[in-house]
């Protein structure tokens, strides 16, 4: 596939790149994570090359604030590569924030939203599952890449549907979570073996997995930039974000509140 490139500091996106190119897709980086450290060299002569005949750009940002500078300020791929046919954003974002992203591309070129699931460890094996928001046909266009990065693709409709998607699976996983990780406390408490008690239920939490959580080590490192307790936190945001006008928001701002108390703890 030519003029395909990856740009963005999300952890994910040298993992895609390596995958890409080992493969045989022939695919360009901007501005990936350097090994062990955050985003990496973002020069004019860099950029300059990186859009040179660039068609499809894999958007892997961090956050907000760096697909803005990405899309439209600092570098400002969006607007200044006449020859960009197709934007795909791989992160989850705000789905507010990305729909309202169609006004202010140019309708020429095609928009596909491409939240993930799945560990760092997935992503590098190729075993992620990715929700998709964008038409049928440059989603069907672009499978050979989707298919050496995850083992599972699914369609939720147009553009922004599958970050809305993906932020509601995440909510479901987080308040699941969340009550496991408080029923894990009881148990501690009554002397009960955890490891016995995930054992029992039938590999029931074990589902959880389906967002990328590892619950073994849910917890262990605290509040931090990149745990799994403020990913969690970012999450059920985002599903605030989203809520309906007039929605009951109780249950959802009181996860907010379990989420930030907990406490690190690794099982025993």
């Amino acid at each position: 596939m030519r003029g395909l490139g990856i740009a963005g500091s999300g952890r994910a996106a040298r993992r895609f790149l390596s995958r890409l190119q080992a493969a045989g897709i022939g695919a360009a980086g901007f501005g990936l994570p350097a090994p062990g450290v955050g985003q990496g060299q973002r020069t004019a002569d860099d950029a300059e090359g990186f859009t040179r005949g660039l068609t499809t750009l894999i958007l892997v940002p961090a956050d907000i604030a760096e697909a803005e500078a990405l899309l439209f300020e600092a570098q400002g791929f969006a607007k200044r590569v006449p020859t960009l046919r197709t934007i795909v954003i791989v992160a989850t974002l705000s789905p507010r924030y990305v729909r309202a992203l169609r006004g202010r591309i140019a309708a020429g070129i095609a928009l596909i939203d491409a939240p993930f699931s799945g560990t760092m460890r997935a992503a590098e094996e190729g075993r992620l599952s990715f929700f998709l928001g964008g038409s049928r046909e440059e989603i069907a266009r672009l499978a050979p890449v989707f298919g050496q990065l995850g083992r599972k693709t699914i369609r939720m409709g147009s553009f922004g549907t599958a970050m809305a998607a993906k932020v509601m699976n995440d909510f479901l996983a987080a308040s699941s979570t969340a009550m496991t990780r408080i029923a894990l406390d009881w148990a501690e408490a009554q002397g009960i073996e955890e490891f016995k008690l995930l054992e029992m239920t039938g590999g029931h939490f074990a589902g959880l997995s389906l967002s990328g959580y590892d619950l073994v080590d849910f917890g262990a490192g605290g509040h931090g930039t990149d745990d799994c307790i403020t990913t969690l936190v970012q999450e059920v945001e985002a599903a605030l974000d989203t809520a309906l006008a007039a929605a009951h928001l109780t249950p959802p701002r009181a996860l907010d509140d379990v989420f930030r108390s907990i406490k690190a703890r690794p099982l025993h």
